[in-house]
Order: structure tokens, then sequence, then C-alpha cells
């Protein structure tokens, strides 16, 4: 008598843990412990495969997971024919993918068993996907509200901590605090940021220059600090333009902590929370400034293009940027003018305008009023509210350069205690930083004194100096920041003639009403340019 076989069951086993603190309980071991136990009751099993995504939420879909991939081919090839779980909601939170993968596998003939529910009906099953997928819509609501609570209280909620920043405290009591751990040389981690803001808000630094000094200094960047990487690559571990931008425009370093502001779910609260800042609004204040003028006087560029920032478009409002031609030729050119942009249907047909052409012109206005202001300086005796403002900002940045001498003073003791520099080194450095005390001191004075300065009296004494500075010649630098002072704007129209030739004509706005003649006159810009000058 022949004796029945019972047929050996094909099984495949899934595991899913999302969040880190549930790593550290070992939970994908608990699935994996109970899923094999319950297997060993059975001895008509046998075992395929164990499919396991550790750390990956339940919210993406099962076929998008690394080892829910695989299961779903491995299913589609017919590897095996029962899939085995802990709960069902291992397989998703989203009741619109469990029910979409719930299908498929009655498509493909596999039975799904659960641990703890055992192997319900469709609508036990239906049940189960949407009470995973409310659970956790709870669970969001609750984890969120008690975030918003602890971001409120000021306490820290965990995500990357901006440098320059360490956390204090554990759990209910963390808190982001300065870092005053040394990280190169006599800097700290918030030295670092202080330094950063301090060139470009009163060196006027660009942040590639700033950028280079770090490197040379050897300070480590975050990432190379803690030794790891980004999204799991590694990095080179060096300070670029980039990276100092990103942080100077980050408002935590003024104390403005905001929870949220990254979001993209738009009824999502952003909370602001108070830290002890790194530096003060004011500087903070001026190195976005600076960051503004570099955007519009690059100076990172091969060339320093005199007008840059200052020129728009008459067709299409743009501003116009330099442009490097042929020949080591520069020149402007609208910014519609490659792309689609602005008001204009299609790209914007203004004019480029020669470099050579029409900076000559407008520095020579401006040296022109420089040399001979006219009448001007009467003006000015009218306006002494405008000279108050001034004044304030003007004892603003002299207090801040009072603290950069402090700064420098410590630093230059502390290199010759470590015998870094040698002590006859000392006494100049800290007569000179003694001098510009003085010198800072006395403007500051005067700046803070009641009543407005007497703007007549000091004007010809400044242009003085400008009129001394301009026979020894200005560095395009200089020029540049003139320019940006003095021009208001220059509008620059296009056309054709009636003879179909192109004419250009610039029209140019000064600071400076009447102090020079603006018409054009013969022979006063090269013939192929075109352009004009006015008011």
């Amino acid at each position: 008598m022949a004796l029945a076989v019972q047929a050996v069951r094909r099984v495949a086993t899934y595991g899913r843990v999302s969040s880190e603190d549930q790593r550290e309980r070992a939970t994908i071991k608990t699935q994996t412990v109970e899923l094999a136990r319950a297997l060993a009751r059975d001895p008509d099993v046998e075992l395929i495969e164990r499919y396991l995504d550790d750390g990956v939420s339940g919210t993406i879909p099962l076929a998008e997971r690394p080892a829910g991939g695989c299961l779903m081919r491995d299913a589609a090839a017919g590897r095996f024919g029962e899939l085995h779980v802990y709960k069902f909601d291992r397989l998703g939170r989203d009741a619109v993918d469990l029910l979409v993968v719930r299908r498929r596998f009655i498509e493909l003939g596999i039975r799904v068993i659960s641990v703890v529910e055992g192997e319900p009906d469709l609508l036990g099953y239906d049940v189960q996907a949407v009470v995973a997928d409310h659970a956790r819509r709870d669970f969001l609501r609750r984890s969120a509200d008690g975030m918003n609570r602890a971001a409120r209280e000021g306490r820290y909620t965990g995500g990357i901590v901006a440098y320059g920043y360490r956390v204090a405290g554990v759990r209910e009591s963390a808190r982001l605090a300065p870092d005053e751990t040394i990280v190169g040389g006599e800097l700290t981690a918030a030295g670092v940021v202080r330094r950063i803001y301090g060139r470009l808000g009163l060196g006027h630094a660009s942040c590639a220059i700033v950028a280079d000094e770090l490197n040379a200094l050897g300070i480590p960047t975050h990432y190379g600090r803690d030794g790891r990487g980004v999204r799991g690559r590694r990095t080179r571990g060096l300070w670029t333009a980039g990276r100092i931008r990103n942080m100077v425009v980050n408002p935590v370093y003024q104390g403005d902590l905001r929870y949220g502001r990254r979001t993209k779910r738009r009824d999502r609260e952003v909370i602001a929370a108070a830290i002890a800042p790194l530096v003060s609004p004011e500087l903070w204040g001026a190195a976005q400034a600076t960051l503004a003028r570099n955007r519009v006087c690059a100076k990172n560029t091969r060339r320093v293009y005199l007008l840059r920032g200052v020129i728009r478009c008459a067709g299409c409002g743009l501003t116009y940027v330099g442009s490097q031609g042929r020949a080591e030729v520069g020149w402007y050119r609208c910014n519609g003018r490659n792309r689609e942009r602005g008001p204009l249907e299609g790209r914007c047909p203004g004019p480029m305008v020669r470099t050579d052409a029409l900076e000559p012109i407008v520095w020579a206005d401006i040296e022109r009023f420089l040399r001979d202001p006219g009448d001007v300086l009467a003006e000015l005796a009218c306006e002494r509210d405008g000279a108050s403002a001034v004044a304030a900002a003007e004892a603003i940045t002299l207090r801040r350069a009072l603290d950069t001498l402090d700064e420098q003073k410590r630093t230059a003791i502390g290199l010759v205690v470590r015998g870094i520099l040698p002590e006859a080194d000392l006494r100049p450095e800290l007569d000179r930083i003694a001098h510009e005390r003085v010198r800072f001191e006395a403007r500051l004075e005067t700046a803070e004194a009641p009543g407005a300065p007497d703007l007549p009296a000091l004007a010809p004494e400044l242009l003085r100096e400008v009129r001394a500075r301009l026979e020894v010649g200005l560095t395009i630098e200089a020029r540049t920041e003139i320019v940006r002072l003095l021009v208001a704007g220059i509008v620059i129209h296009g056309g054709r003639a009636s003879d179909g030739t192109r004419s250009t004509r610039a029209v140019v706005e000064y600071r400076f009403p009447g102090a020079v003649q603006t018409g054009t006159g013969t022979g006063s810009s090269p013939p192929r340019a075109g352009t004009a000058r006015g008011r």
C-alpha cells in the first residue's frame, strides 16, 4: 500500500522597523525570533528567504523598499507560496498600499499569515489595513504635538546641529548652546562662526576668500570634525564658498531658531524659539548686506564689471549682467537675452553694450563730480536728518570695530603664550591696536554726539581725501564701490533707425543732480556704441 506524502510548503518571512528607537530596542530581532518559533512548530514548511527592512518607513510602498522590492519580485517569480509576518502593519502603514499588495498576492496565489492576527478573510484583512493606517496617523499627530511642545519650550528636538552649537543636556533638558570647544589654534567652533560673520560684515570679504582662509588655518568643517558624510557619502572636508554662504544666511546665528521652516506641508506650524545668539543682529545684518553687495559687484570673476547691477533693460525691466566676449572684450547683456524670463514672451531682444563703450563715459562723469562737486555741497546742508541716520550706522560699525580690536589683542597674547609668535613682535602689534582704538573711539564720540554733524565742513575734507586718492589711482574694487553709491541706475534702450541699422541708447541717472553736464556732446562717446547720457 502506497503512503501519501505531505507536500512541503515554501514559505518566506518579512520583517520591518522604521525608527532609530525601534532599532535600538532590537525590534527587528524580536520579529525574526517570533516568526522562527511559529515556523518551527510546523514541520511541513520550508523557509525560502527572510526579507528584512531595518529602519524603513511603513509609509513607503512595499515594492519601493529595498527588501520589499526583492520580496515582490521573488513572489512574481513563484519562489514561495506563503508569506509570514509578525503583524500585518509590518507590510505597511498606508491602507491603500496594503490593499494593493493584498490584491497582488491573491493574483499570485500567495497566502499571507500573521503570527499575531492569524490568516483573516478579505474583510478582516481590510479592517486590519484601515486600523494600521489610523494608528500611523494617530501616532504622527501625537508625535507632532509633542515635538511642537518641546520646540516652544526651546528644547532640542533632533536633527543636524548648526556649526558653532552643541546639544547641552539630554531628553527633556536638551538645549542648543554655543560650542566653545577648540577646533583649531585659538578658535572655538563658536569663534569660527563669529570670525566668518566678522570677515563679511566688517571686512566685506567674499565667501570664497573666507573659505580659503579657514582651509589655510586647518579649521575642520562640520562633517570633517564629526567624521561623517552627507546621506552616507563622504565629503572632502573643505570649506567652500557655498558652505560659508549657507551659514551666513542662517538666522539661527542671531538666536532665531525656527522649527518646521523647511517643511513642504502648507498647514505645518512654524514655531520660533529663542536660543543663545553667536552674533549680534547688527553684525548679522551687515553680513547680509555684504552678500547682497557681492552679488551686485562680484569679487571672484576674472573681469570686474564696473557697472554690474546698476544697468537694466528698458524693454523687459531685467538687469544687465557681465558677459565675457571674444578677444578679452567685455559686454553687458540683458538677463533675459539667453533665457526666457521676465515679462516678455520669448527671449529679450535688448541690445548688448560693450564695457569699453559705456564704462569710461560714466566714470568720467563721476570723476568730474568728485573733483568739482559744484553746488552739491550746499544741497547737503539741507539733509541733516539723513546725516543723523548715517551717523547712527557709523557708530554701530565703529563699536563692532572696537570689539574686533579686543579679539585681535587676545589672539596676539595667546599666540605669544603658546610660543607661536615671538615676544618681540607682541609690542608693535599691541601699539598698533592701541593706536587704532584711540582713532576709533574719537570717531565714535563724534558719531554719538547729539545733533547732526556739520556736513558742509566735513564734506570738503572728505572730498580732498578722495581727490588725493584719485591722483594716485583707485583700485577697480574702489571704483566699483563708488559707482554703486553715486549711480542710481542705467537704462538701456534699443531700436532700429530708418535705414534699418540698430541703435543703442543708455540713459544714466546719477545721485548728484546738477553737479555735472549730462547731455551728450560731440565726440563724448565712441561712435559704434551709440550711447547717450541723461539724468
